[in-house]
């Protein structure tokens, strides 16, 4: 989709359908109301009242009389006026891009309400036009409903041309997030570890980023017992993916920041099988790995001035006679031993030894990780919230900064001392896993015996990572959820 901007008059605006910001307060429906309405003679305000509408959010009114050089006025509602924040023009421009869709038309406008600072209000508001046009359709050979909108205008009052920038970031990021979804929607017979090898290397010949992709027998090589523990349950070869952004003069002294995403493209359990009904939707837990991948994308484009490690490793976690056991003792890369207590309690183990491998690079001095890791996440925070944990509450803190610029919502959970009593075992080091209470804690503090000496943060994305039911911008299926909190973190001092 091709974001303009364009600074003038609503009553200039050349399109098929005009979008509107309205306000709930009383007898203040909003400047640009106001406007649209002057030019008609003030029809707009009384089909409004005619029709009931109360302005409130999510709510719509289409009105076949805009006045100007529009065709067509739609009536999105907004709220309060005193609590528009930037980033709710995400939702309010993907719902008046759902409606364009909705006609079959090509293009719409926006006029970007005032008031709002305005390089946020295009970033959010090009973000809302361009997630909610998407669809993942790669399987649908009937009852298609494409989107038709490929050009989007966003009206506002200030410099257009100085604001050029920041779509063509939001342009890259949003590609990003695209490709996380199709990575999470597809299907695991195609989304399988060598897939995402393959699209590594599109990203690093697009991009102009290094790559090494480690093979099965090379993991075993580096000591990754852990992560070859649960990928040799399965006939598809696992994948250790290591993708680098280095700015011009970077050297082994630059600082740099490691991303770790967690890609079991499919997870059955192993030998602790899930039941049916917690099966069917195991293709997502990879959707950590499809964050990495998504940001990485986009990295060249935001140009951050240290060097950006990616890492995915990846595998499938199947039932074979391959396949490893409760019971069974494996060495970590870090020299950590680990008993088996449940084959389901996968992917801290990829990430153990890839959280370590990833501590050892030069230079780097921060890792945040994503994983699908924990139901319990799930069961603490909801279907929409991730959990946000670290070993450095500063650090941490600044992730969680990061999430909400990016209108990605997170919660800070603790890492409890008490609770690593849990993972001792009376033949190895620890267990991988704990009790039943406070399984996503327990799950946090096992990955943070795996980073060395580096700052660290840990992104529990369980709930967040597929959506259920579609809303503004966000279609059912894979959300993408992590890639702009990653790109926004990158677009500072970490």
């Amino acid at each position: 989709m091709r974001v303009n901007l364009l600074k003038g008059p609503l009553g200039d605006v050349e399109t098929p359908l005009l979008a509107v910001a309205v306000f709930a307060d009383e007898g203040a429906r909003g400047d640009d109301f106001a406007q649209l309405d002057g030019l008609v003679g003030g029809r707009l305000s009384a089909l409004a009242d005619e029709e009931g509408f109360k302005a409130e959010p999510g709510k719509v009114l289409l009105v076949h009389e805009a006045g100007g050089k529009a065709r067509r006025c739609l009536l999105v509602g907004a709220g309060k006026r005193g609590d528009l924040a930037a980033s709710e023009l995400r939702k309010l421009v993907a719902t008046a891009a759902d409606e364009a869709n909705a006609r079959k038309l090509g293009s719409f406008a926006f006029a970007v309400p005032g008031g709002l600072d305005a390089g946020e209000a295009v970033r959010f508001g090009a973000t809302g036009a361009i997630l909610g046009g998407y669809r993942y359709m790669r399987w649908q050979t009937r009852d298609l409903e494409p989107a038709t909108v490929e050009e989007v205008t966003l009206v506002v009052d200030a410099d257009a041309k100085a604001l050029s920038g920041v779509v063509a970031r939001v342009e890259a990021a949003c590609g990003g997030v695209m490709l996380a979804r199709d990575l999470v929607n597809g299907p695991p017979a195609e989304v399988t570890p060598r897939r995402l090898a393959a699209e590594a290397e599109a990203i690093a010949k697009e991009s102009g980023l290094e790559l090494t992709v480690y093979d099965e027998k090379q993991i075993v090589e580096m000591g990754m017992n852990l992560f070859d523990a649960v990928a040799k349950g399965s006939a598809e070869p696992a994948r250790l993916i290591h993708l680098t952004y280095r700015p011009d003069g970077a050297t082994e002294a630059t600082p740099g920041v490691a991303l770790v995403g967690k890609g079991i493209t499919f997870d059955a359990g192993g030998y602790n099988i899930k039941p049916t009904g917690a099966m069917e939707d195991m293709k997502i837990d990879m959707a950590g790995a499809a964050a990495v991948l998504g940001a990485m994308s986009a990295v060249a484009a935001w140009k951050p001035g240290y060097v950006v490690h990616g890492f995915v490793p990846t595998c499938e976690n199947l039932v074979s006679s391959t396949a490893y056991k409760p019971g069974d003792v494996y060495k970590a890369r870090n020299g950590k031993t680990v008993e088996i207590m449940n084959t389901d309690a996968e992917g801290r183990l990829i990430l153990a030894d890839t959280l370590t491998f990833a501590s050892e690079q030069p230079g780097v001095q921060r890792i945040v990780d994503l994983a699908t890791l924990t139901g319990a996440c799930m069961i603490a925070l909801g279907p929409h919230t991730a959990g946000l944990m670290g070993n450095d509450d500063a650090f941490r803190d600044k992730v969680g900064a990061a999430a909400e610029r990016a209108g990605e919502d997170v919660w800070a959970l603790p890492l409890p001392k008490k609770l690593k009593a849990q993972l001792k075992s009376p033949i190895a080091d620890m267990k991988n896993i704990g009790e039943r209470w406070g399984g996503a804690l327990t799950a946090g503090i096992f990955l943070s015996e795996f980073v060395g000496e580096a700052t660290w943060a840990h992104l529990d994305i369980a709930g967040p990572a597929s959506a259920d039911k579609p809303e503004p911008s966000v279609a059912r299926g894979g959300t993408g959820f992590g890639v702009l909190t990653l790109l926004e973190l990158l677009d500072g001092e970490v």
